[in-house]
């Protein structure tokens, strides 16, 4: 089917008011969605470039999106002290995550929602804002947004940059469209070899391997430290399933009973960890009937006691923002949530890096790479279906030295896989170098206007 971008631009107009329902729907479990509808639709009057300075703008999604920028964000600042950084994001929990983490940077990072992909808003956006650099995430590539930073002379990468097989489908169904859309990005940063490969079938141009930055992300030392001193407290052994998608915890939970009136399980606590926090509450009615004792993170105030063979419920839900590094470095062994239902998994490289023994359901698609490259080295387990699932984590638990030499296995992977960040920087290096002018004007706001 083929979309010219006029035609796709109107229908993101027609499509205004259903964007409206949407965004009201979901503010009804997440009343953040609620906020800002003005940064949305391209009615705001958004932040200006501080006179004198140079702007990056970064548009990272939501929370994995945004904290892999993190290494790369902190050398950005250390090595350019003329720069800022202008965070755009499409959810609140991405927008939280860099106001969080811009705090300790004081007015160089400020954040927005990046606005529906409408010309007009585009316009708009990037004649208000004038950054002189734009990095897009992963896989955010939007046909205006491209097309507008490509009229304004706006150079634009695709950095940290991945494409599933199944997402490279999809993309060609919509013809030209996406195909346009990445042949105007300026340079393209994949993770690996295959996905550059994708990349360049998708119609990127020019695009370089520099691995994945989110190997380069630096778990809170804090929240490790505690969650491995709590650990140390524990009379029972402690399952975790991180990032669980919607449908994934019915199945898991029903898994689990059908495993422990096997007599597997024995003495071991399960927690329990969401993806979304608007589905918390959800979460919650299903264990309990379930059948399962549980108690919510958001009131635990004894770990000793929650994790006591006498005292302690079955279940704990992981209803926090924030601390799955905590959360990771509290566990024995870690499932991988969106694995196991197809969602193409989460992401595994942080609880790697801490050193958990990881297992994976057969739904990969989006960390296939870094996942059976992993396995290959012994760092990661994976596993068919819930069932084997519970019982690989079952012998796990019961052998604590192979639990141990999986997770050294899976630190050391993640270790050898760092310094995408570093190569990174050197790529905006030779980006900034190209320009005369690293400050203000790296377009022409006057022909912007006209446009």
């Amino acid at each position: 089917m083929m979309i010219p971008r006029p035609v796709y631009s109107a229908l993101l107009y027609i499509a205004a008011p259903f964007a409206m329902f949407y965004l009201s729907k979901r503010a009804k479990k997440q009343p953040e969605y609620s906020e800002h509808w003005d940064e949305r639709f391209g009615t705001a009057h958004y932040p200006p470039v501080t006179p004198g300075r140079t702007r990056i703008w970064i548009h990272a999604v939501s929370v994995g999106e945004t904290r892999a920028t993190f290494s790369l964000v902190e050398s950005i600042l250390r090595k350019w002290p003329q720069v800022d950084v202008l965070y755009t994001h499409m959810t609140p929990t991405g927008r939280e995550v860099s106001k969080q983490f811009g705090k300790k940077f004081g007015s160089r990072i400020s954040q927005v929602y990046l606005p529906y992909d409408t010309p007009a808003a585009m316009r708009k956006f990037i004649r208000q804002t004038q950054p002189s650099l734009c990095l897009l995430m992963e896989t955010e590539v939007w046909p205006n947004l491209t097309y507008t930073a490509k009229q304004a002379g706006l150079p634009v990468v695709l950095a940290n940059a991945r494409l599933s097989q199944q997402s490279l489908d999809k993309g060609k169904k919509v013809g030209s469209l996406i195909r346009d859309a990445m042949s105007r990005l300026t340079l393209t940063l994949a993770q690996s070899e295959e996905d550059a490969a994708r990349l360049k079938e998708a119609g990127c141009r020019e695009v370089r391997v520099l691995g994945n930055l989110k190997f380069d992300y630096e778990p809170n030392p804090v929240h490790v430290r505690t969650g491995r001193e709590i650990r140390k407290l524990s009379e029972r052994k402690i399952l975790t399933f991180a990032s669980s998608r919607d449908g994934e915890e019915a199945s898991m939970l029903s898994a689990l009973k059908e495993a422990k009136a096997n007599g597997r399980l024995k003495d071991t606590v399960f927690l329990l960890i969401p993806r979304h926090p608007q589905r918390f509450g959800e979460v919650l009615e299903l264990i309990r009937k379930s059948g399962f004792t549980v108690e919510k993170r958001s009131d635990i105030r004894d770990w000793k006691k929650v994790l006591s063979l006498s005292e302690g419920p079955d279940v704990v839900l992981g209803d926090s923002m924030g601390e799955m590094a905590f959360y990771y470095a509290l566990s024995d062994v870690v499932l991988m949530g969106g694995s196991f239902g197809d969602y193409g998994s989460q992401s595994v490289i942080e609880p790697c890096a801490i050193g958990e023994a990881v297992i994976v359901g057969p739904s990969i698609y989006n960390f296939k790479y870094i996942i059976e490259k992993a396995r290959e080295e012994g760092a990661i387990l994976s596993v068919q279906d819930l069932g084997q699932a519970l019982q690989r984590a079952d012998e796990l638990l019961s052998d604590s030295g192979k639990a141990a030499s999986v997770g050294a296995a899976a630190a050391k992977f993640a270790q050898v896989q760092r310094g995408a960040a570093e190569r990174t920087i050197a790529v905006i290096d030779e980006l900034m170098a190209q320009k005369k002018d690293t400050n203000l004007n790296k377009f022409n706001a006057e022909t912007m206007e006209k446009k």
